[in-house]
């Protein structure tokens, strides 16, 4: 090949012939090439353009009333699992709101008080609210009968945590508890208590 380009008839002829030789290089190949180049620049530049305007996913957070949260796309902070978030009484007001966490959705505290439930029965602990004197109020003694003295005169709706009984004594059952407005221990007649909530 080398001793073809050293010849002298290989740059003499015509001049649509020279290095094209359609024996040696058809010029159906070159075309091809060339179209095949292009072709190949132009796909390359097209993916280029999508890669660069295609949009990037991000969620929102759906709540329903009736349901819990759902997962949907939406745009927030994300954070790190070595991010610390500020909590309450560290000097700044937290505000609760969910929180994406390396792709999931941490729910915000709940801020509801839990609501107690009001006990059944009189029972150690269990706190009593003074109920129908109709207007009479009740007597605190100072032990579990009437031949005890009078501590004082506890009003119609106060609340008293129970600390001991019951004792029967003069046909009534008494139980030992503590005024929570001033912390007089005293004892009462059952007839007169309910059970509530502090």
């Amino acid at each position: 090949m080398a001793d073809d380009f050293n010849r002298g008839d290989f740059w003499d002829g015509e001049e649509e012939e020279g290095y094209f030789d359609e024996k040696r290089f058809p010029r159906v190949w070159l075309l091809s090439m060339g179209i095949l180049s292009v072709i190949l620049v132009v796909g390359v530049v097209a993916l280029a353009f999508l890669a660069l305007f295609q949009p990037t996913p991000t969620s929102t957070l759906d709540l329903s009333p009736t349901e819990g949260p759902v997962l949907s796309p939406v745009e927030g902070p994300v954070l790190s699992p070595s991010t610390s978030v500020p909590l309450a009484g560290e000097g700044t007001e937290a505000t609760p709101t969910p929180v994406r966490v390396q792709g999931t959705l941490v729910p915000p505290p709940s801020t509801s008080t839990p609501v107690l439930a009001v006990p059944q029965e009189i029972a150690i602990g269990v706190y009593v609210q003074v109920s129908g004197t109709e207007g009479g109020d009740l007597s605190f003694r100072a032990g579990p009968g009437t031949n005890y003295a009078r501590l004082k005169i506890v009003a119609e709706g106060t609340v008293l945590k129970v600390l001991d009984g019951p004792s029967e004594a003069d046909d009534y059952v008494w139980w030992q508890l503590q005024d929570v407005s001033d912390g007089v221990v005293g004892w009462a007649v059952a007839d007169y208590l309910e059970p509530t909530v502090p």
